[in-house]
């Protein structure tokens, strides 16, 4: 018997102790699954995915035709050539890409994509890194789709 009052007496203390120490954590709120795109973010979205293949495929027209006519002006066939250049000697060739996520914002959506890339050195050994390309997509007075921003990230 004086070995149970031993052991209730170590398990009061604990359990004191541990109840003494206890301190309240304020949750922070659940992190909420993406949100459904409507009708009008699906087309973006489409439109996005193909202003990524095209410059995944080094197709600069079909590139520059899916920008707004703003974009058109200032984001022409040499820029287009130089910014495929020097992506692709900084991070490799693309290989692959996927769809991340839309983020939620009033206006413009950003939509954004991971880009895989392979870079081959003179051994021809293989090295992949990964970036994200985000595109700003929204619609026009008309209901047009445009783009009105691209950028890795």
């Amino acid at each position: 018997m004086k070995s149970s009052s031993r052991f209730s007496a170590l398990a009061a203390v604990l359990l004191a102790g541990a109840v003494s120490a206890c301190t309240t954590i304020r949750e922070l709120p659940t992190e909420p699954a993406d949100f459904e795109l409507s009708k009008e973010q699906a087309e973006e979205r489409e439109y996005s995915r193909k202003l990524l293949e095209a410059f995944l495929k080094n197709d600069a027209s079909g590139f520059i035709a899916l920008l707004s006519p703003e974009m058109k002006e200032e984001f022409g066939k040499d820029k287009f050539e130089l910014s495929r250049k020097v992506i692709t000697e900084t991070l490799g060739e693309p290989v692959s890409f996927s769809y991340v996520t839309a983020l939620e914002h009033i206006a413009i959506t950003p939509y954004i994509w991971k880009v895989r890339f392979v870079l081959k050195n003179k051994e021809d050994k293989e090295y992949y890194s990964e970036a994200l390309f985000r595109v700003l997509a929204g619609h026009d007075t008309k209901g047009e789709v445009v783009i009105v921003g691209f950028n890795f990230l």
